[in-house]
C-alpha cells in the first residue's frame, strides 16, 4: 500500500478551494495542533480519559447513538461472516452514560468495541465550537465519532470529508473509486448506518473467498493519523477506518459538491437506474452501458462538441 501524500497547510479560507481543486487524499499534519481538544487528547498515553473530562464541560445532555460489536465481529462494525445479520447492535443513550461504559471497559483485555458515532458537535457539545474551531470550513457543521479500537469496514460517502484526529490515533485504508469491482461492497438499502460497506473482514481478509480484494490492496493507500492530524477524502474515496487507541476522538467535515441543487442527488440516480436498467436482457444493458459512457462519462468525447451551443440542452458542460 502506497502512503497517502503530506500536504503541509495552514487552516485557513485558502485551504477549502485547494482541496477541492485536487482528485486524491492528502494528509494534513499538525492543521489542528492549536486547539485546546487537541493538547487534552495529545496527553491520551498518560490519561486516556483526559478527553472524556474535557467534553464533559460542554455536554448538554442530548442523546447519542452508540454502537457495540458482538463479541464474534472482533472489534469490527460490519456483517456477520454468514452476511445475515449485522455483527454489532446500537443504543441511544446520554452522553455521560456512554463515556462511563468507554471508562468500564478501559481495563479489559478483551472489551467489545463501542463507539458513539456521527454524533452532531453542535447539538451535543456545542460548547466545543467556541474553543475549536476550524476557519476553512466557516458554517459547516461538524460530528463527532468517540470510541475504543472499533474498526468501521471499507464504505464511501458522496461529499468531501475532512476526518480530523483530537485524540488516540486513527488508520485510514483508502481505495480509488475505480476499485469498486474489487471491494465486494455489500447491499445497497440493508446497511449498518446509510453508506454500504465491503463484506470483506478489514481485519482477516479471506482471499480465497473474495479475490479481487487482492487486486483492491495494491492500488490502496494508507495514513495513520495522530492528535491534530487531518485528512481530506475526496467524494467517493473508500476508506477503512481503524481506531488504535482504549479511548479516540475524531471531528469530520463533511461539505457537498458544487452542482445543481434543484437535480436528484446522484445517488439517487444510480438506484433509479439500477431498478430500471437490471430488468432489461444482457444485449440491452451492454447497450446502455455505451450510452450511459458515451453521454454521461464523457471519458473520450465531448458528445456536444458538434452541435450548435444553443441546441446542446442538457449536453452542455456545466464546468
Amino acid at each position: 500500500m502506497t502512503p497517502v501524500k503530506t500536504w503541509p497547510t495552514p487552516d485557513g479560507p485558502a485551504l477549502r478551494p485547494g482541496l477541492e481543486a485536487r482528485a486524491e487524499p492528502l494528509l494534513l499534519p499538525g492543521l489542528l495542533s492549536d486547539w485546546p481538544a487537541v493538547q487534552v487528547g495529545q496527553a491520551g498515553h498518560v490519561a486516556p480519559l483526559a478527553i472524556c473530562d474535557y467534553l464533559r464541560r460542554f455536554d448538554q445532555g442530548v442523546e447519542v447513538l452508540a454502537t457495540k460489536t458482538r463479541a464474534a465481529a472482533r472489534g469490527v462494525m460490519g456483517y456477520n461472516d454468514a452476511l445475515t445479520d449485522f455483527a454489532f447492535v446500537k443504543a441511544r443513550m446520554g452522553l455521560a452514560e456512554f463515556m462511563a461504559h468507554l471508562q468500564a471497559y478501559l481495563p479489559q483485555r478483551d472489551a467489545p468495541a463501542i463507539a458513539a458515532q456521527c454524533a452532531k458537535v453542535g447539538e451535543v457539545i456545542p460548547g466545543f465550537l467556541e474553543e475549536n474551531r476550524l476557519l476553512a470550513l466557516p458554517g459547516v457543521q461538524p460530528n463527532f465519532w468517540l470510541g475504543n479500537a472499533l474498526t468501521v469496514p471499507v464504505h464511501h460517502d458522496h461529499p468531501h470529508n475532512l476526518a480530523c484526529v483530537v485524540a488516540g490515533r486513527r488508520r485510514f485504508t483508502l481505495f480509488p473509486p475505480e476499485q469498486v469491482g474489487n471491494l465486494y461492497i455489500g447491499p445497497l438499502e440493508h446497511t449498518p448506518s446509510g453508506a454500504p460497506i465491503s463484506v470483506v473482514h478489514p481485519k482477516a481478509p479471506d482471499l480465497a473467498r473474495y479475490p479481487r480484494y487482492r487486486e483492491a490492496l495494491a492500488a490502496a493507500r494508507v495514513a495513520e493519523l495522530g492528535p491534530g492530524d487531518a485528512l481530506y477524502i475526496p467524494p467517493l474515496w473508500f476508506h477503512q477506518v481503524e481506531a488504535l487507541e482504549p479511548v479516540n476522538l475524531l471531528v469530520n467535515y463533511w461539505w457537498p459538491v458544487a452542482g445543481d441543487a434543484q437535480q436528484p442527488a446522484p445517488a439517487a440516480v444510480l438506484m433509479q437506474a439500477l431498478q430500471v436498467l437490471n430488468a432489461l436482457p444482457p444485449a440491452q444493458r451492454e447497450a446502455w452501458a455505451a450510452m450511459f459512457d458515451h453521454y454521461v462519462v464523457q471519458r473520450e468525447q465531448d458528445p456536444a462538441a458538434h452541435i450548435p451551443a444553443a441546441w446542446q440542452g442538457v449536453l452542455a458542460r456545466r464546468r
